[in-house]
């Protein structure tokens, strides 16, 4: 008797697994969370149900109230995930909104300020222009004036302290060469010295 009871459950496993894994099939990668939530409850219940040794209305009970639970939470999840995905598109639509009037100010910017450019054009006569070429000349033949004189003072600045250069160099080498002619010529005294004795 045990052991029919046993076969039994065995067996009941084994077709509560296979309609679970039934179920996970069909459902797919594209079902839902409610859906999803749902079969791993259900899965879970039966699983409970077996292993505490319920007949299959047990299981079929513990199965249908854990398929209920998993449902609600998977639904949860997915109403948090509708409202998340939901802000996202409203933030891109606000962005995308902002950067359109952006580029509409922009644009009506460039449009006014060439408009202000031609009215402005209008008022110019070909004296005033004449006028303002002249002065334009005589300030640019100014700077050239003021550029070349700046460049001068650099230049003796250059060329000063070019030559301080070589006075120190000069006088360094002059102080090495006379301290070496004096241990020069001192040394040649005591050697004389030496063979007069």
């Amino acid at each position: 008797m045990n052991r029919s009871i046993k076969l039994f459950k065995s067996g009941s496993a084994i077709i509560a697994m296979s309609i679970l894994a039934f179920q996970w099939g069909c459902a797919g990668p594209a079902a839902s969370k409610t859906v999803k939530g749902a079969g791993t409850g259900a899965a879970i219940g039966a699983v409970g149900g077996l292993i505490t040794g319920q007949d299959m209305g047990g299981v079929a009970a513990a199965a249908a109230a854990g398929g209920a639970v998993g449902a609600a939470i998977g639904a949860v999840q997915e109403g948090k995930e509708r409202k998340r995905q939901d802000t996202l598109a409203q933030q891109r639509a606000y962005n995308q909104a902002i950067a359109m009037q952006k580029r509409a100010i922009e644009k009506e910017k460039v449009a006014l300020q060439e408009e202000l450019e031609i009215a402005e054009g209008f008022r110019i006569s070909d004296a005033e222009l004449e006028e303002m070429a002249g002065r334009a000349e005589t300030a640019e033949e100014r700077l050239k004036v003021l550029q070349a004189r700046r460049q001068d003072a650099i230049d003796k600045k250059k060329a000063l302290d070019e030559m301080v250069q070589r006075e120190k160099d000069a006088l360094a080498e002059i102080d090495r060469l006379e301290k070496e002619l004096a241990a020069l010529e001192a040394q040649n005294n005591a050697l004389a010295k030496q063979t007069e004795l």
